[in-house]
């Protein structure tokens, strides 16, 4: 007669087996859950701030920071730089920084990524509400690339300059924009070299405003063949705000002159930018 006992005791030592073998692969789980958080979470929150710090942080001396402050009292002069991010200094070189002074508050009202519609969009706001003396614009950039029909760009930039004519006694630069890649002759830089050319007929027309030519002193001094267009912006933020790049080493190392990333002005470019800006200033004050 088989042994009861030992029948019985069979199938408890299986299932024995099977809970010991099921938490030991709850367990092997939760390590690698917690193995793979532990990496994961860090990665997270450093592109986190890498991506904050590149494309949604703005200046310390933005609009809405001076905005009803003794910094654009009226017994102070006020410098309005408007514009995107070859403007808000943060993907590129920082230019309208140098242009500070005591006796003038100087606005950044640059915001990367932006239009000419976007800046006229915002023009009251950021710019007429704060009864600027001088402004300098800087946009356009975007429109190209984002293939923005050229005419509606030119009625943007045009209301742009009606209403600030008609809104406020400051005077006004226009920066042309600087290449789009370094390679002079691209389909791209003729999209520039005409948008330019319709920047410099509205200077012309209109008393009060300087066309400032940052396109026309950086374009003669590219020398060598330059690579063709890309733009490895997400690259060019992690250099920068991760391992604390300078914008030099950054173009040299996409093998350019003046052009971070085909883009944005390094230091190279930003001091042409503030150079024509402050001697724009000298004469106009």
């Amino acid at each position: 007669m088989p042994n009861s006992t030992e029948t019985t005791s069979r199938p408890d030592s299986a299932a024995g087996t099977r809970t010991k073998t099921t938490t030991l692969r709850q367990r092997i789980v939760r390590r690698v859950a917690v193995g793979t958080a532990l990496i994961v979470t860090p990665a997270f929150l450093i592109s986190g701030f890498v991506l904050h710090q590149a494309f949604v942080g703005r200046p310390a001396n933005a609009p809405d920071a001076l905005r009803g402050t003794a910094a654009v009292a009226e017994e102070r002069e006020v410098l309005v730089a408007a514009g995107a991010s070859n403007v808000q200094g943060t993907s590129s070189a920082d230019w309208v920084s140098g242009l500070y002074d005591t006796d003038m508050t100087v606005v950044n009202a640059g915001i990367n990524g932006h239009t000419t519609g976007d800046l006229l969009n915002r023009l009251d706001r950021d710019v007429i509400d704060l009864n600027p003396d001088h402004v300098v614009l800087l946009v356009g950039t975007n429109d190209i690339r984002g293939s923005i029909d050229p005419n509606e760009s030119k009625v943007n930039v045009t209301k742009i300059l009606d209403r600030l004519e008609d809104k406020t006694d400051a005077n006004i630069a226009i920066q042309s924009l600087s290449p789009l890649g370094e390679q002079p002759d691209s389909d791209l830089n003729a999209k520039v070299n005409a948008y330019n050319a319709f920047l410099k007929s509205e200077a012309d027309a209109r008393e009060g405003l300087t066309y400032l030519g940052v396109n026309e002193v950086i374009t003669p001094r590219l020398t060598g063949d330059a690579p063709d267009f890309t733009f490895p912006i997400v690259q060019t933020a992690f250099d920068l705000f991760l391992f604390d790049k300078e914008f030099i080493e950054i173009s040299e190392s996409h093998g350019l002159q003046y052009l971070v990333d085909n883009v944005h002005m390094n230091e190279r470019g930003a001091a042409i930018a503030g150079d024509l800006t402050a001697e724009w200033l000298e004469q106009v004050r």
